[in-house]
């Protein structure tokens, strides 16, 4: 007799096709792509990317509909709702429910008032929000956010998921010692290792930034490091992202016009995550400057295709140097990410091939690692055997 599979429901405010919110969109794609055949998922979502509707006919709305192997709902701002959860919930008795933000008022907050009374075990991913960069940014908002938490003793009922050791202590910190938390690392998409070697002139270099363009993601250190590059390198820098925050956008395009000749920049604007890799094709270095990354997919969506990265040291990938992939760096350290980008500049083919090729085997030793996927698995088989 065939076991019957456990149900796991997951709430998240955005999700495919929907692509501007980026990492935790992924991130719960590759989830359900990866164990799909082991669970039946149920993702309840909106019909919203961060700042349009989607292209979703209107019978298709507010029902469970069958997509890719699980079920999926979309759900407009009228059905976002307690008793319109109750309604489509109670239905299914799901095993396990899974949310995908600590600040979501609709797809955390509310269904977790409905399911904090069932028997339904629940896991939360923070998604990298407990950081000391991701809490400094609208903090009043965002520590009435985790006051209302604790009152509604929320932390007691859940398993935290972290995606790091160093999530796992950002949890301890903000809830306490006795927070129940499992870690287990995003899994990522598999490897295309197709014509993936890349052409680098001595002195040139075409750089990257790709993530939302917001505060958090800084984009404005890139713009201000590339600015004292030595004018004996030319840099192609091509910003990829949706705009999220106008007035900072603003103050980037401000001091981009400051750039002087030898660096180049281009705008390319917000593109769907399956278009990334004809664009990366023709890049070398990522530059994210960030705040603040939990796990951070667009760092490893760079090393699978084959692109060192220079990030700040706020993220929980360390010690890129020494192998070959990448630089981690404190944000204020600003000489170092300008070495960092005249380093990678003044490689020649051979020399930036070495580096190309270490960053795709590093790549495909973590997304490969069957590791990943028990500690994903066991989110929800532990969370439903306690």
């Amino acid at each position: 007799m065939t076991e019957k599979k456990r149900k796991v429901l997951i709430c998240i405010d955005w999700f495919l096709p929907a692509y501007k919110a980026g990492g935790p969109i992924q991130s719960v794609a590759n989830l359900v792509e990866h164990i799909k055949d082991e669970y039946d998922f149920y993702i309840a979502t909106s019909n919203s990317d961060i700042d349009e509707e989607l292209d979703i006919d209107n019978t298709l709305l507010n029902k469970w509909i069958e997509k890719g192997g699980y079920k999926i709902i979309y759900l407009d701002s009228k059905h976002q709702t307690l008793s319109f959860y109750k309604k489509i919930f109670k239905k299914e008795k799901f095993d396990s429910v899974y949310f995908n933000s600590l600040f979501s008022r609709n797809f955390t907050l509310i269904p977790f008032l409905f399911f904090r009374n069932l028997n339904t075990n629940m896991v939360l991913a923070p998604r990298g929000m407990l950081g000391k960069g991701a809490l400094s940014i609208k903090p009043i908002k965002k520590k009435l956010f985790l006051s209302l938490f604790k009152v509604l003793r929320f932390h007691r009922h859940i398993t935290w998921h972290a995606t790091a050791e160093s999530e796992m202590q950002e949890i301890k910190k903000c809830f306490g010692d006795q927070s129940k938390v499992l870690i287990a690392p995003n899994l990522s998409g598999k490897l295309n290792l197709e014509n993936l070697h890349k052409t680098k002139e001595v002195n040139k270099i075409n750089v990257f930034f790709l993530s939302r363009i917001s505060y958090k993601k800084n984009l404005l250190s890139a713009i201000t490091f590339l600015s004292e590059v030595h004018e004996r390198y030319h840099i192609n820098f091509s910003i990829i992202g949706p705009i999220e925050e106008e007035e900072y956008w603003k103050k980037c395009k401000n001091e981009q016009e400051k750039l002087p000749r030898n660096i180049s920049v281009e705008y390319l604007g917000a593109i769907p995550h399956s278009e990334i890799v004809n664009y990366l094709k023709e890049q070398h270095v990522l530059l994210l400057p960030t705040h603040h990354e939990n796990f951070g997919h667009v760092i490893m969506e760079s090393w699978q295709n084959g692109c060192p990265v220079i990030i700040s040291d706020q993220t929980p990938w360390k010690d890129l140097e020494k192998q070959n992939i990448g630089f981690d760096i404190p944000i204020f350290y600003k000489d170092r990410f300008i070495k960092a980008l005249e380093f990678f500049a003044a490689m020649d083919d051979k020399e930036f091939s070495r580096w190309s090729s270490a960053s795709i085997v590093y790549a495909e030793k973590f997304t490969e690692n069957p590791e990943l996927l028990e500690q994903n698995k066991a989110l929800f088989l532990n969370a439903i055997n306690t």
